[in-house]
């Protein structure tokens, strides 16, 4: 049965030889097929399946041989893309065809996209750091092996709910998709670099460039350019002709070597990007070596830090990030277990050397509490009290 039939898949059916595959529940559908989690009865574990239909892929020419050449071309593509060996990419653990249509058996990630955090305000410090290097450190274990994945972007970097970190999915499926008829070389508008833009092949900078949008993005909290109302083209005359407005112009609190980075991912020219994803990973990792000075603003001003990553503070940070979720699943968001971790977090982002970061942090607490309790509800005004510490720089005292 095609993906491209009008009987649905259903939960309970099983696939692969012997049935092993047992499907549980549906996830997603998009052009290229479908995704299911499923259970390995072999191995008695959780994986998700992902169907890709041919017919629909095969675009105007549909066919046996048509067919069969993509076929080979995915056998190629799985191969190659699980020869990947990384922390931070989900692992293919096999690959099947099911009645006319391939399919592979992934890690099945408990988490969600990096899209749901984004799109509200700049993340804090510490998360942006840290999570553009575990994403450059998936790119470069890929690069590694030559696989580019051609479509970086927030849907396809899954946060794990536990211990919070990054796995980047779909490698290597945008080339199978560049080989079909029904797409495009272009990949998602709002993260393509200029020579996808144009339909050229790219290579492993390419992926950097679209990078440096998801960075963007985090570090201010949209992309560099447009928005996903934009149409594609004037998206991609943007990122071909119209030079990014540096994040650290957007938004404060931005560490100048993360913003001089950002802007060498979005270099127009491929050769005017860094020349490999490693080079990306150390220069976050001086990012986050980096002390913090002490500076005035003002005669008379409270003095503050410049803004960096203390890495003293990551896994606190992240303990405390795994408690607020385990905390909130039991109690709910208004319990004041949950209140007082989401404050500790607010403090530790703060004294790791991100001000501006704990600022919204606690303006966000105040908002929520003033709408759950009032905006004189004594826990809505300490938030705001605390926000304005940090903001004028009395936060650490």
């Amino acid at each position: 049965m095609s993906a491209d039939h009008d009987e649905p898949r259903g939960p309970d059916r099983c696939v692969g030889p012997g049935g092993r595959y047992e499907l549980l529940k549906h996830h997603d559908s998009g052009g290229m097929g479908d995704v299911w989690q499923a259970r390995d009865r072999n191995l008695d574990r959780v994986v998700a399946v992902k169907f890709l239909a041919l017919a629909r892929l095969a675009g105007v020419h549909p066919g046996g041989e048509r067919e069969a050449e993509l076929r080979a071309l995915f056998d190629r593509e799985s191969r190659t893309m699980a020869q990947i060996s990384t922390p931070y990419v989900a692992t293919i653990h096999d690959r099947h065809t099911e009645e006319g249509d391939p399919f592979l058996v992934m890690e099945y990630i408990d988490g969600s996209p990096l899209a749901n955090q984004l799109g509200e305000s700049p993340l804090p410090l510490e998360r942006t750091v840290r999570w553009s290097r575990q994403i450059a450190e998936g790119l470069a274990a890929a690069h590694d092996k030559d696989v580019v994945h051609r479509d970086i972007k927030p849907g396809n970097i899954l946060i794990t709910h536990d211990p919070g970190d990054v796995r980047i999915i779909d490698f290597g499926l945008a080339r199978f998709a560049d080989s079909t008829e029904s797409h495009t070389g272009a990949g998602t508008p709002l993260y393509t670099s200029p020579e996808r833009c144009r339909f050229e092949s790219g290579d492993e900078r390419s992926d950097l460039y679209s990078l440096g949008c998801v960075m963007y993005e985090m570090m201010t909290g949209w992309p560099p350019f447009g928005d996903r109302k934009s149409h594609p083209a004037a998206l991609a005359r943007a990122h071909q002709f119209r030079p990014p407005t540096r994040p650290g112009a957007h938004v404060r609190g931005v560490p100048g070597p993360l913003d001089d980075l950002v802007m060498t991912l979005l270099a127009k020219k491929p050769a005017h990007r860094p020349r490999n994803a490693h080079v990306v990973i150390r220069a976050i990792q001086e990012v986050e070596r980096a002390p913090g000075v002490m500076e005035q603003s003002a005669p008379g001003s409270a003095q503050r830090q410049t803004p960096h990553v203390n890495t003293g503070f990551v896994e606190r940070i992240r303990d405390t990030e795994q408690r607020i979720r385990r905390l909130t699943l039991q109690l709910g968001r208004q319990h004041d277990e949950v209140l007082k971790e989401r404050a500790d977090l607010a403090a530790l982002t703060g004294r790791s050397g991100d001000a501006w970061g704990a600022a919204q942090l606690y303006e966000k607490l105040g908002n929520d509490c003033g709408a759950w309790f009032g905006r004189q509800d004594r826990r809505a005004l300490d938030a705001f009290e605390e926000m304005v510490r940090w903001i004028e720089g009395r936060g650490a005292n």
